[in-house]
């Protein structure tokens, strides 16, 4: 599939490993003391694509707004410049013009009823990427005084046109991998953005918050890589949000199961779908701190030798419980593919659902994973259910996920847990479609002191 003088390790650096200018150098170190040939895929700089959202979403503060992104590059342009190495001025002529050409791009806003502001916005959100690449090549340099190259995502990331949460294309970015690989030079270091592809008609489109780790994992699966390593601002997988539980710990080793879960349940370090290509190509994943690689972290595996009861407590917060009653849904048969096809149209992604005779309660992540922050629940899609059934909807939610092994089989567990979540109502129970996890709805006042009794039980 690749070209067999190239074996990779893939390294992906997120917004906050790549915010300032020490964060950088210290990435540049992790990279340098590997010493082995790696493929970089960075994030934009923490803060940098939150502010090019809004410059998609309001027509108010724009020079603003356009001032503080380039200044955030700028000053991490300064201090590299000041250490005189050979391409200073060649990278500051190149940071110059993506900072011109987002400029350009802004002035050419579409309103956001117009048919090309879609594909207008993913254009915008790129700048990022872009900027924080090239600032990472220049760091690698002047660094190191080793040869580097940027090399854009588009050559090898292909999607489709769903813009803002595009689908990737794998088998023609397999396809086409050992074209591009061949112009790969041995002992320079390369440089590629994560979040942004390009579609069938090579224009620009993104997957989503958090898409930089999928990027690097579809890249590892693309050279076959030894290995995918997810660094970020922690020391690996916790075994629960640390700002809620000051206990909380990192996990030596998990099972790739387990870390789907963890990551589809809020674990904020990986991004749901960027296990799924390492999980089916089996391809090793580390997860560590930018900063302080020594401190070590947690490798994902197929099949962790330890496997306690439960692993882990995956939180996610502003969760949205909708239920839906009709009185025709008894003994009815087509109502949840009435319902479903809404839910399809408007592009709505359902996480947990539980059924009655009579009414349906499933839950909506309302922090959204696309990068535009859309709404998950469209009032022209609330509208169509109304017709046939009555809608509520309940905010301010916390969804809460117990991690682990054979949890539907332990009959002592299910005890356990409502022992240690009461007296806090349960709004919703999802139980028994996985091994791995057991979740329940609760209200996001109560979020500290449930999960701090949960994870009570476990152990390091």
């Amino acid at each position: 599939m690749t070209n067999p003088q190239h074996t990779f390790r893939v390294a992906k650096f997120g917004g906050t490993s790549v915010a300032n200018y020490s964060a950088i150098c210290a990435a540049v170190a992790n990279v340098k003391s590997q010493n082995q040939p790696i493929l970089v895929v960075v994030s934009a700089c923490a803060g940098v694509t939150d502010r090019l959202v809004m410059l998609a979403n309001e027509s108010d503060n724009v020079e603003s707004i356009l001032s503080e992104i380039v200044h955030r590059h700028t000053e991490i342009a300064d201090e590299l410049s000041r250490l005189n190495r050979a391409g200073a001025v060649e990278k500051q002529l190149a940071l110059d013009d993506l900072h011109d050409r987002l400029r350009q791009h802004v002035a050419r806003r579409p309103t956001p009823h117009d048919a090309s502001f879609v594909a207008w916005r993913d254009q915008l959100l790129s700048f990022g990427e872009y900027c924080s690449s090239l600032l990472f090549s220049w760091a690698w340099e002047a660094k190191t005084e080793q040869p580097s190259a940027v090399l854009e995502a588009k050559t090898w990331l292909f999607t489709d046109s769903r813009y803002g949460r595009a689908r990737p294309q794998l088998k023609a970015m397999i396809e086409k991998a050992p074209q591009w690989l061949k112009t790969l030079e041995p002992g320079r270091l390369y440089v590629t953005q994560g979040f942004i592809g390009k579609n069938e008609r090579g224009q620009t489109t993104t997957l989503g918050r958090g898409g930089s780790d999928y990027s690097a994992a579809l890249l590892a699966v693309v050279v076959q890589a030894q290995e995918l390593q997810i660094w970020t601002d922690v020391a690996g997988v916790y075994s629960t949000d640390p700002r809620l539980c000051s206990d909380a710990f990192a996990i030596a080793e998990m099972s790739f199961d387990e870390a789907a879960e963890m990551a589809t349940f809020g674990a904020k370090v990986l991004h749901p779908a960027s296990l799924l290509p390492a999980i089916e190509y089996q391809i090793p994943v580390f997860v560590g701190h930018a900063a302080y690689p020594a401190r070590g972290g947690t490798r994902l595996v197929k099949n962790s030798t330890h496997k306690p009861d439960v692993r882990a407590v995956a939180v996610r917060k502003q969760q949205t419980l909708m239920t839906v009653h009709s009185i025709d849904m008894f003994h009815a048969s087509g109502f949840l593919a009435q319902l479903f096809s809404i839910f399809a149209k408007y592009d709505i992604s359902v996480d947990l659902i539980t059924t009655s005779e009579v009414s349906i309660a499933l839950t909506l992540d309302e922090g959204g994973s696309q990068a535009n922050h859309a709404v998950s629940v469209p009032a022209a899609a609330i509208a169509e259910i109304e017709l046939f059934a009555k809608v509520e909807l309940e905010y301010n939610l916390t969804l809460i996920a117990l991690i682990g092994n054979q949890i539907g089989r332990q009959s002592q567990l299910s005890q356990w847990v409502f022992d240690a979540v009461a007296p806090t109502p349960v709004r919703l129970i999802c139980q028994g479609a996985s091994e791995f996890n057991l979740c329940f709805l609760i209200p996001e006042r109560d979020t500290v002191d449930v999960v701090t009794r949960l994870h009570e039980r476990i152990k390091r």
